[in-house]
């Protein structure tokens, strides 16, 4: 049971490779899946209980061996199945939306919870009383496709005109819920950047309700074209706007208060790290997993721009360190995070409930 898939976003791609991983696994008839929505925006009451009635009727049809809630709402569906006929369920589980208020019961009623970082797997013993003997590690995984996009970097930078230029980029929603990503904070520190290194330029991936805000903020900062807002941008020419850059900022916050907000893990820093680029990113949550401080990268204070600016300089101005924690960055993200470790991890799991009927 998924909420979508078809949709762009961290979350949507895991979902695919969990999909895609059980196929492989299990054989593709063996896998049967219920989405709540196909589209962009959240479900309406209609779609709910429409969700609800037909993941119902289907469980009552095949029923199944086993239950797999992408999502802690889709879960309570599944909690039923398992009071009406003894179906066992997993749940996954990202971030924010299951380090505050979250129904509980359908987290602590699952056989396990899949948990994409440490950091959740924390909090849902903290905050929902999950026994850590049911909470499974399942970090996400890189489509192993990234690396072969036909788009060159010189598009992009012909495109934003970043000739001679030195690059920060941030991809993700450029939303009033997602503001906690930090696009404000990186333009400030932008500001200050500028005034060391004034060739250094700003590319944000990305669109949403929030680009205005940010866009005046910019021309008041007198920044000028030195913030680049790319819009929703193709997922073939991802890899292209990985390659053109020198740096991948996004110094995420966390707010443990509802409503919480903050990254699970954020694949976008592997994605950056599969190409060999090192991170900035936020001290704290999912984050501190994915970019290793001093290591692949550099972690800040989320809200300090002078914190983020140092650290930027710092990396722009030593190229040797910058190439090392790049290396580094790839060589970890394609040794722990490919999709046969992410299939090796999920077999391990499953199989725990329902084994396998023939050799992966």
């Amino acid at each position: 049971m998924a909420t979508d898939v078809g949709t762009r976003g961290g979350i949507q791609r895991y979902t695919r490779h969990l999909l895609e991983s059980l196929g492989e696994l299990y054989g593709p008839e063996a896998v049967r899946a219920c989405f709540l929505w196909r589209t962009t925006s959240p479900p309406s009451f209609r779609e709910k209980v429409a969700f609800t009635f037909s993941g119902i009727v289907e469980a009552q049809r095949v029923r199944p061996a086993l239950v797999i809630g992408t999502h802690v709402g889709v879960a309570r569906v599944a909690a039923f199945l398992k009071v009406a006929w003894g179906i066992p369920y997993l749940v996954l589980a990202y971030g924010d939306e299951v380090w505050g208020t979250a129904p509980s019961y359908a987290l602590r009623g699952a056989e396990a919870v899949l948990c994409v970082s440490r950091f959740t797997a924390d909090r849902l013993s903290a905050r929902h009383g999950v026994d850590s003997g049911k909470i499974r590690l399942l970090p996400p995984a890189l489509d192993p496709g990234l690396l072969q996009s036909p788009i060159s970097p010189e598009r992009v930078i012909e495109r934003h005109r970043l000739h001679g230029r030195r690059v920060l980029l941030t991809v993700g929603r450029v939303t009033r819920r997602g503001r906690y990503k930090g696009y404000e904070v990186v333009i400030r520190a932008l500001a200050r950047i500028r005034t060391t290194l004034p060739n250094v330029v700003y590319v944000i991936v990305g669109d949403g309700d929030d680009r205005p805000r940010l866009e005046v903020l910019a021309r008041e900062l007198g920044l000028g074209d030195a913030v680049q807002f790319a819009g929703d941008v193709e997922d073939a020419w991802l890899p292209a706007y990985y390659r053109s850059c020198d740096l991948f900022v996004m110094p995420s916050r966390v707010r443990l208060d509802d409503p919480c907000e903050g990254e699970g893990f954020g694949i976008v820093y592997l994605e950056a790290a599969a190409f060999g680029k090192p991170a900035i990113a936020g001290r704290g949550g999912g984050s501190a997993e994915a970019v290793l401080d001093g290591v692949t990268g550099v972690l800040v204070n989320p809200s300090d721009p002078e914190a983020i600016a140092q650290a930027a300089l710092d990396l722009l101005r030593d190229d040797a360190w910058r190439a090392a924690l790049g290396e580094r960055a790839r060589e970890r993200a394609w040794r722990e995070f490919t999709r046969e470790r992410f299939r090796q991890r999920l077999a391990a799991i499953v199989s725990e409930w329902v084994p396998l009927e023939r050799a992966p």
